[in-house]
């Protein structure tokens, strides 16, 4: 792949943002590998916290605002990739309320904790994020396509009246590469929710010249206001060789009788899915306010609380579409803790210098629609304990093949989200 950078937030360089994969996936053969994200590879959460910044930054100044006072801190710590914890602590607490009234939306499922990371300094806002779940007796507010997807159907459970009275919606991605998937989101929000103004927040936007002006086409056909903002832009150009053979990856399959040695009971949902699985508020899947995003800070203390044994080399482990969460629990466990989440995106693995997959596993949950999960690079890891966050946990066997996996990289603690009895459930 060639890659060529046109535009970029001063002071970052492509490398410290991401690496470039092989992707099994015949829609889509290659993949951009966040070096910040915590989804594919462990990163320390001030640098998932610090990214999300600087894209809000980005949105406030943008809105005529004064930005964040510290960014060339920001992107120091991301062009060195050495974790500035005080710095990520002293930035949350910088707030700043939009001219409109704005909702901030995040894309399942790689970009959910980002966008909590950048409207975590919004007051007066709301956030949701987009979700590949289908809830029991609930309709989606809109539906969408992501066209190189895997699982390409994106839903939107928005509570009542948010979208209708928003006059600002913020779209959050982590990399736009063709805009297909922001032009098809942008116009099924204008046909739902007319009038609105838009901006796209995202890491990368990889448009070429005839891809821009698609999209700018379409906009103004409909006359939607769009404005799109990014840390890097510029195009690449795919050089096609033979790509190579993988051997077929085999489910992992151990054993076990392990059971959640937390369970937190607290901000539990009435949703629920097809197969029992429950939900909590904090994820955003059905909106947060600004007010209730607060409270997170108080929610990691808590969680973070109740564990057996702190350490300092520690990696936490989201599932799937709860990425904030995770972030904010590695950065209340202080010491070196790091980040990532389990994704349904596969992607080559090889054991090449340079190369950003090195190994990976392939395992189901419940609730995946049949799709496989994968965690990658794990075997790469200075780690001495584990700490799995799973937002549900209804048959415990279904999660034994992942645990004796992680079992065998270091000693797990095995928190769930919500209680596995329905009756503290709150609307």
């Amino acid at each position: 792949m060639e890659i060529s950078v046109t535009d970029t937030y001063p002071g970052l360089s492509p490398e410290s943002l991401f690496s470039v994969a092989l992707r099994v996936n015949k829609k889509r053969q290659f993949l951009f590998v966040s070096k910040l994200i915590a989804k594919h590879l462990a990163v320390d959460p001030s640098l998932a916290l610090g990214t999300g910044t600087l894209l809000a930054s980005l949105l406030i100044e943008e809105a005529g605002l004064d930005g964040y006072p510290d960014t060339k801190q920001l992107v120091e710590m991301i062009e060195t990739n050495k974790a500035n914890r005080e710095l990520s602590i002293e930035s949350l607490e910088f707030k700043k309320e939009m001219p409109q009234k704005t909702v901030f939306i995040g894309m399942a499922e790689t970009a959910t904790g980002l966008g909590h990371s950048v409207f975590q300094h919004f007051e007066k806002a709301a956030y949701l994020h987009t979700t590949r779940e289908e809830i029991v007796g609930m309709t989606p507010s809109f539906v969408f396509e992501e066209e190189h997807s895997h699982a390409t159907s994106h839903k939107v459970y928005a509570p009542s009246g948010m979208l209708e009275e928003a006059e600002t919606i913020v779209l959050i991605d982590d990399e736009i590469s063709t805009g297909n998937t922001l032009l098809n989101l942008v116009c099924a929000l204008d046909d739902q929710f007319p009038g609105k103004h838009y901006v796209s927040l995202s890491i990368l936007d990889w448009r070429n010249a005839s891809q821009r002006e698609k999209i700018e086409t379409a906009i103004n056909e409909r006359g939607i206001s769009l404005k799109i903002l990014s840390l890097m832009s510029g195009e690449f150009e795919l050089v096609y060789s033979r790509a190579p053979e993988e051997p077929i990856d085999k489910l992992l399959n151990g054993t076990g009788a392990r059971a959640p040695s937390i369970e937190l009971s607290e901000n539990k949902l009435s949703a629920a899915s097809k197969t029992k699985q429950q939900y909590i508020s904090h994820t955003g899947r059905f909106g947060l306010t600004s007010k209730e995003h607060d409270e997170i800070t108080s929610w990691a203390e808590t969680a973070v609380s109740q564990v057996a044994k702190k350490s300092d080399k520690a990696l936490v482990i989201g599932v799937g579409e709860n990425m904030y969460l995770p972030i904010r629990f590695a950065l209340a466990l202080g010491g070196n803790s790091r980040v990532q989440t389990t994704t349904r995106s596969p992607i080559f693995a090889a054991k090449t210098t340079g190369y950003p997959i090195q190994e990976k596993a392939k395992f189901n949950l419940p609730d995946a629609e049949g799709i496989d999960q994968f965690i990658y690079n794990l075997n790469e890891l200075d780690i001495d304990r584990i700490y799995l966050l799973a937002e549900s946990v209804v048959k415990t066997s279904e999660w034994q093949p992942l645990l004796a996996y992680l079992e065998e990289k270091a000693p797990v603690e095995w928190i769930s989200l919500t209680t596995t009895k329905r009756s503290e459930e709150i609307e």
